[in-house]
């Protein structure tokens, strides 16, 4: 269960505090760290994750790069 939304349109923080991906259960951070691992695109993250659409990578992808906080 989402706490509230931020800034960016697909982003919530969950009642623990961690930014996840509005709609779904998966954090930002888990995102970002298989784009690194594997060097994905938003493109080929969009492959790998059909659920989510591409408006959401992008507002993860931007949302974490953009952070001055720490993403958990």
């Amino acid at each position: 269960m989402t706490t509230n939304l931020t800034d960016y349109k697909h982003i919530s923080i969950d009642h623990r505090g961690v930014p996840i991906i509005a709609g779904s259960t998966l954090k930002v951070i888990d995102l970002v760290m298989a784009q690194i691992a594997y060097g994905w695109t938003p493109e080929e993250i969009h492959i790998n994750h059909r659920d989510l659409s591409m408006s959401q990578i992008h507002s993860a992808l931007a949302y974490y790069w953009g952070s001055s906080v720490c993403v958990r």
